[in-house]
């Protein structure tokens, strides 16, 4: 599909590479080629000045386009149609370059003519070739007489779950060769020495270019020597070794550690390390941030432009200073990667980039950087802002942050329907990172309790068991403009919080437990407690007393309900179809489904539940006029007779008068004098 500006993009591309095939997205436009995979992670840029030739070619997958980078190996695009082809040449008319057609050779012949174009070499049988091989994933190059042998390198974040690795590949090359002739040198030796400066063992000059020694690293967890060749670092343990090919490096972090003498070196990976069934997509590496030590690097002349070039002159021969600095960007500079420091945001005292909180069951520091959060250190989590559908501020219990609390969770919900919930945060960062959020355009679910503070009013709601809290809260916010007449179904403060199995910070987890057991020791004690001990104030009584009775009134159960909202119907109608289709879908979660589902409604449907609403809320306005009009509401409203024609001066007949004006439920009984109770204790 074309946009106004010319560019052309195309869908489900794969990228043919090392580590095997990755899908995602591919744009052409005359400034150049970009394809980013799908779900975020690796990310390639080919500028128009930097493409020296394009070629298009048919193959069992469907049709490939390759592009010929300057001074770098080719890169292979794969899952295009035929049709494809007019639109990408308009696409690219502007880039200067002409969409060359190559037919591929399928006889399956193993003889034929090896050609190095840049740093690529193609192997072609008669004038369609077979197969090209990037030469930067060449480990070692060997020469046996008239034999020329290319060595792979199997590092640990290639294959993933392949099984199966190309390791070398032989190539005979007779005397007669013509492509090779040198008039002194064997044609052999001629084309050994053509590849070996783009090979790692033509980088070094020595063993590595750089080497850092008894580096701790939090992941994957010891201490290792970092050595840094031409195309691939190597982390040397006593008991594990890894092996990182540059391309897989996405980025580079440089993270300080807040109140802790210690700077972070975060290296991205796509694909991770896969060691067994365990996988390390991001390396950690900690270094005292008043380390310093300086490098020379041992590299060759040819190299070092070629990497320069690169990374735009970034890369020097002599570096001295912090030792995190210097490995950061010696890093940079050879993996030709970018480095990502924090931007604007401050903690509320200004002493770091980060707040310290939880996830899952680990304690660690979430960064919000310029272009996403970064979680460390276990698990590493980088959470990029585009993939954020949305970000709730949640207060500690039923939604209301008492006085008390300290701290607050920031959950991030994820555009793939991931969740994942930062606990323990101080009070104090809550308008740092509100305005944060705010800032970078990032839609935050709970805004108006958000902009009130962690002092604010909760919008918590429960509804019983039959009926998802979600679902309610999420109703509640809806009608509030609709009515300002307080709905009796709902009962403010209830809800519960969502357990996921993690282990909540000892402060949050405890403050409702202590909540709970001093109301229980409370109206144990008001219940067990005479009441002919207590002494009762005339003065004191009076004004509590009349407060009571408008606070405390008794639902009638004769008042009718109130209309259900369009949400609400809908909810009802899909409950069963979503629990029915997610088996495994906890109590909860099934509320944000049913969200999810109202969002996608078209207008046309939704249309039908907003008239069972309009319905059902003329059938409340007319019971609620009959009811008023036969004096229910009044009833229902009014304090009881035994409270209001109280004497002060007379405690013990009012005693005598209150069972037989009261109800006949013994819980509620019961309930209104342990409240009567607690009252006249907070008088005293």
């Amino acid at each position: 599909m074309m946009d106004s500006s010319g560019t052309q993009q195309y869908g489900n591309i794969v990228l043919a590479h090392r580590s095997g095939t990755s899908i995602g997205s591919i744009k052409l436009s005359s400034g150049g080629v970009s394809w980013n995979k799908s779900g975020g992670g690796k990310e390639i840029k080919i500028p128009a000045k930097d493409i020296d030739g394009l070629h298009w070619s048919k193959t069992t997958r469907g049709c490939q386009l390759g592009v010929r980078r300057k001074g770098a190996s080719d890169i292979q695009f794969l899952g295009f149609r035929d049709k494809d082809l007019d639109s990408i040449r308009q696409a690219l008319d502007g880039a200067a370059h002409n969409v060359e057609e190559q037919e591929v050779s399928i006889t399956g012949r193993n003889w034929g003519n090896a050609t190095l174009d840049g740093a690529t070499m193609m192997f072609a049988v008669g004038s369609k070739p077979a197969f090209r091989i990037p030469l930067k994933d060449v480990n070692q190059v060997q020469q046996n007489k008239e034999e020329v042998l290319l060595q792979f390198a199997i590092d640990d974040t290639a294959g993933g779950e392949n099984e199966d690795a190309l390791t070398e590949i032989g190539f005979y090359v007779p005397k007669e060769a013509a492509s090779f002739q040198d008039g002194q040198e064997h044609p052999a030796k001629v084309l050994h020495d053509m590849i070996m400066p783009h090979t790692d063992s033509g980088a070094a000059v020595g063993d590595a270019i750089a080497s850092f020694g008894a580096v701790a690293v939090l992941a994957p967890r010891g201490r290792f020597e970092i050595e840094l060749y031409g195309s691939f670092m190597k982390l040397l343990g006593q008991a594990q070794d890894y092996r990182v090919q540059y391309d897989a490096i996405v980025r580079i972090f440089v993270l300080p550690k807040s109140n802790t003498p210690h700077t972070l070196i975060v290296i991205s990976l796509d694909p991770p390390i896969r060691k067994g069934q365990t996988h390390y997509p991001h390396i950690l590496i900690q270094f005292p941030s008043d380390e310093e030590t300086s490098t020379d690097l041992s590299i060759s002349d040819e190299v070092f432009e070629a990497k320069n070039e690169a990374c735009g002159g970034k890369l020097n021969r002599h570096l001295e200073g912090p030792a995190y600095d210097i490995f950061a960007r010696t890093l940079r500079g050879l993996a030709n990667s970018k480095i990502t420091k924090p931007g604007q945001f401050r903690t509320e005292d200004g002493s770091g980039s980060a707040v310290r909180c939880s996830l899952k069951a680990d304690d660690g520091y979430l960064y919000p950087l310029e272009k996403g959060f970064f979680y460390v250190h276990k698990p590493p989590t980088l959470l990029v802002y585009d993939e954020v559908e949305s970000i709730e501020f949640m207060r500690q219990g039923a939604g209301v942050l008492s006085n008390s609390a300290k701290t607050f969770d920031l959950a991030v919900r994820m555009k793939h329907d991931q969740e994942y919930v930062f606990r323990g945060i101080q009070k104090g960062e809550w308008l740092n990172l509100f305005n944060f959020i705010r800032q970078k355009r990032l839609r935050i679910e709970n805004l108006r309790e958000a902009e009130a503070g962690p002092q604010g009013p909760g919008l918590a709601v429960d509804l019983g068991a039959d009926i998802d809290t979600g679902l309610a809260q999420m109703d509640a916010i809806g009608g509030m403009d609709d009515d300002d007449e307080e709905d009796a179904d709902f009962e403010e403060g209830g809800g519960s919080d969502e357990d996921d199995g993690d282990d909540d910070d000892s402060e949050l987890s405890g403050m409702s437990d202590i909540d709970d057991e001093e109301t229980k020791k409370k109206a144990t004690k008001a219940a067990a407690k005479p009441k002919a001990d207590k002494p009762k104030p005339e003065k004191k009584r009076a004004a509590p007393v009349a407060k009571k009775e408008t606070k405390k009134a008794k639902k009638d159960p004769n008042a009718p309900k109130r209309g259900l909202s369009a949400f609400m119907f809908f909810s009802n109608a899909k409950r069963d179809e979503v629990k029915k289709e997610n088996p495994d879908l906890a109590f909860g979660e099934v509320g944000k489904r049913l969200g999810e589902l109202w969002k996608e409604v078209t207008p046309s449907e939704k249309s039908k539940f907003e008239d069972m609403a309009k319905k059902d809320k003329a059938r409340y306005e007319k019971q609620k006029a009959e009811y008023e009009k036969s004096g229910g509401a009044g009833e229902a409203s009014a304090p009881a007779p035994k409270k209001a024609k109280a004497a002060p001066k007379k405690p013990a007949k009012k005693k005598e008068e209150e069972p037989e004006e009261e109800d006949d439920d013994d819980e509620e009984d019961v309930k209104d004098e342990e409240d009567e109770d607690d009252e006249e204790d907070d008088d005293e």
